[in-house]
């Protein structure tokens, strides 16, 4: 923290006057030449944004020359990144942005070191925008997460619910916030991401594997929680401004809200907001499931400073949860288990211009503190579990070499594991991790190449503990990563895209060292200390359309994945607690799946939307299936969405389906529900309030109540999944 502090001072230092500096200003059009107002113009690399004003016209001053992206993005028109090298003279850009009906997200930035449109991503890339983070509304990460083809929530209870890629979760799947990786203990079927999605900016997901630029853990895929830019008011007038919305869910009777404030006074800014929700048991068609509630707190705090010298940013956060574990009646009616789980993050971000290159510094503190009690009358806990993750990262986006752009970066991770109560399922241990990269992006033409390799180090320090027999010892693995991608563009509103990754996942501590029993699964679980490295090489084809009426995707993947790690029945019980014994061990895997999404306005009044995504997973030594691979689903769904009312009031009307199959092809502990199908149903307007509007919008999930139990639902072999529930939410700016 010390060090962080000192960081900000020296960049608040005064500018040295010999410092060049330029600005970017221009107009942006439609192709009719009339001026577009209230474009988001962002330039990447310096964190910054604003808006054109009503004669279309932006400006952005004191800027350090260098390469920039800059992304435009407005409701109606088709988002652009263009990239700009910018010298000691002021630079004047002419835009024109193309009308279209389809609703765009305007820019990635995790799946490649430039940021893109979605129809230029090299990976397959998905994203959640803050309009659809408004609707979905979930209390936990995976919830939210789940309206994306290929993406799923492994759910326990309202409370927890983890995110399954391609059939892959836990520390397969790499969670971000705003770039800060994240350690949450994600091993144990019941630890659940602790990050905060209600003020986020937009959630971009990765399906596949992205090991080389974010190392081990990202064999399956990144999830990335993005915050929304921090304001500066470099050549405006100061301003402070701020936002509240609320909502109700009816099934599980919880209220929630977020309050957030920001404001900027030349290259200082801020922004604050904190966020509360509170509910009861789930309720499912044949009554409330006891002792299923959740209870979550938190907030964030961020301060950044912005000038010709470069950026910085200083975010703190704080997440507290109280979450309920229903156990199943038919063993224990009256079991009352919950977790308590704090967290706290600290993340730093430095970007310097370097010439016509630039360096991002970036560090994070993070302290995962989990309890678990057996009772809600104890005031003990049974098991507790505090880990410290601290995170590095340096990239230098280097100067164009011809048509190659890309970064060099180094990244280190050091991590501790501290134990405590009467349970014990895994040792003290400590990580040290270290990786260095290079991934670089070319366009010739139609064609756009990337590629990148990275090779990790990792050290697993591990403490004796006589409870699991594990003495002390000193475990090292390394790898190597590496992706090529070849994107060509068939017209300009269409590409193919082929990309090929090779990604990589070093053994838990857990799985290495588990010698008990383990309630989140029910089992008495061994681990092994010889595990391998997992290692994966993932082929995906895919087909995009992007024009003013349609947006689509249809793609398919084959990922192999050797020495995958699974826990495997030895045929014998633990006679103390009467659990099966289940050992783990490594085999040869093999996933295999489709994934589609098209999306049509025959007119600007409808919207029209549909997906589907099917995965198969295989043992190929063992020759069965793969637990938690979901099966079949189909979603569709059709929009209103009209303005003739006037655009303020921006009425709409959606009704949607999901259907689900029932998944056949089952590891054989597992079980699997019937398929089923939901309806959903939305509305929504906007209320002119003086100078603001008030937004209402109104979600009806599994609208007539349907029986049904998820197949990644942990409760599905003894609970439904929840009934009918009707969302109200209500937001407005100040």
């Amino acid at each position: 923290m010390l060090n962080m502090m000192i960081a900000l001072a020296l960049v608040a230092a005064p500018i040295p006057a010999a410092t060049p500096v330029a600005a970017i200003t221009g107009v942006v059009t439609d192709t009719a030449g009339s001026p577009l107002g209230d474009v988001r113009v962002t330039i990447v690399e310096a964190n910054r944004s604003t808006r054109t004003d009503a004669q279309g016209r932006f400006s952005f001053v004191q800027l350090a020359r260098g390469t920039y992206g800059i992304s435009f993005a407005r409701i109606g028109y088709a988002p652009q990144v263009l990239r700009v090298q910018l010298g000691e003279a002021d630079m004047e850009l002419q835009v024109t942005m193309v009308a279209t009906l389809i609703e765009l997200p305007p820019i990635q930035v995790t799946s490649s070191p430039l940021a893109s449109s979605l129809l230029d991503a090299p990976q397959p890339t998905s994203v959640v925008s803050a309009q659809d983070l408004s609707s979905v509304g979930a209390p936990s990460l995976g919830e939210t997460v789940n309206v994306l083809p290929g993406v799923r929530n492994y759910s326990t209870g309202v409370g927890i619910g983890k995110p399954v890629i391609r059939g892959l979760s836990s520390n397969r799947v790499l969670v971000l916030a705003d770039g800060q990786r994240l350690e949450s203990q994600q091993w144990g079927d019941e630890h659940g991401p602790n990050v905060e999605t209600a003020d986020a900016a937009r959630i971009e997901v990765i399906r596949g594997p992205a090991s080389v630029l974010y190392g081990s853990d990202a064999l399956g895929g990144v999830i990335n929680v993005i915050d929304r830019d921090l304001p500066d008011a470099i050549g405006i007038a100061p301003f402070v401004r701020g936002r509240v919305h609320t909502a109700y869910h009816s099934g599980s009777r919880m209220p929630e809200g977020t309050v957030a404030l920001e404001g900027a006074s030349g290259g200082v800014g801020f922004r604050g907001s904190a966020t509360g929700r509170k509910s009861g048991d789930l309720r499912t068609p044949d009554g409330a499931l006891g002792n299923s509630a959740a209870e979550t707190l938190g907030g964030d705090a961020s301060f950044g400073l912005r000038g010709p010298w470069g950026a910085a940013h200083l975010n703190y956060a704080h997440r507290a949860e109280r979450l309920e574990i229903h156990e199943d009646p038919a063993e224990d009616p009256g079991a009352t288990p919950y977790q308590r789980v704090g967290d706290d993050r600290i993340h730093f971000e430095l970007s310097l211009p370097t010439g016509a290159s630039h360096l991002d510094i970036d560090g994070g503190y993070q302290r995962n503190h989990r309890r678990e009690f057996e009772s809600e009358t104890d005031s003990e806990f049974a098991l507790g579990l505090t880990a410290e993750t601290w995170t590095t990262d340096l990239r230098l986006h280097h100067t164009a070499i011809g048509p190659i752009e890309g970064i060099l970066g180094v990244s280190g991770e050091r991590s501790a594991l501290a134990i405590g109560g009467e349970e014990v399922l895994v040792p003290a241990h400590r990580t040290s991790s270290a990786g260095f990269y290079a991934s670089e992006q070319a366009s010739f033409g139609r064609f756009d190449l990337s590629a990148g390799a990275r090779f990790d180090l990792r050290r697993l320090d591990v403490d004796q503990n006589a409870d699991l027999g594990v003495t002390d010892q000193v475990r090292n693995y390394d790898a190597v990563s590496g992706s090529f991608g070849v994107l060509y563009h068939t017209s300009s509103s269409t590409a193919i895209v082929l990309n090929i990754g090779r990604g990589f996942r070093a053994p838990s501590a857990y799985e290495l060292f588990a010698n008990g029993v383990h309630e989140g699964t029910v089992r008495f679980e061994r681990g092994d200390p010889t595990l391998d490295t997992e290692t994966s090489l993932n082929t995906d084809l895919a087909f995009r359309v992007q024009s003013s009426h349609v947006r689509a995707e249809i793609g398919g993947f084959v990922n192999l994945v050797d020495n995958f790690i699974h826990p495997d029945p030895s045929g014998f019980t633990d006679p103390e607690s009467g659990f099966a014994i289940y050992d783990f061990r490594q085999a040869d895997a093999r996933l295999l799946g489709l994934e589609a999404v098209a999306e049509y306005h025959p007119i600007a009044l409808l919207h029209l939307r549909a997906t589907a995504d099917w995965v198969r997973g295989e043992n190929r030594e063992l020759h069965q299936p793969l637990p938690f691979v979901p099966p079949l689903r189909v979603t569709y769904g059709a929009g209103i969405e009209s303005d003739q009312l006037g655009p303020l009031l921006s009425p709409h009307l959606s009704v949607q389906g999901e259907s689900n199959a029932r998944q056949d092809r089952l590891d054989p502990d597992d079980v699997a529900p019937a398929g089923y199908t939901l309806a959903h149903l939305g509305a929504g307007f906007n209320v002119p309030a003086g100078a603001q509007l008030i937004s209402v919008d109104v979600q009806v999930r599994n609208m007539f109540n349907s029986r049904y139990a998820s197949f990644l639902s942990r409760y599905k072999a003894y609970a439904l999944d929840g009934g009918r529930n009707i969302i109200l939410r209500v937001g407005t700016a100040f």
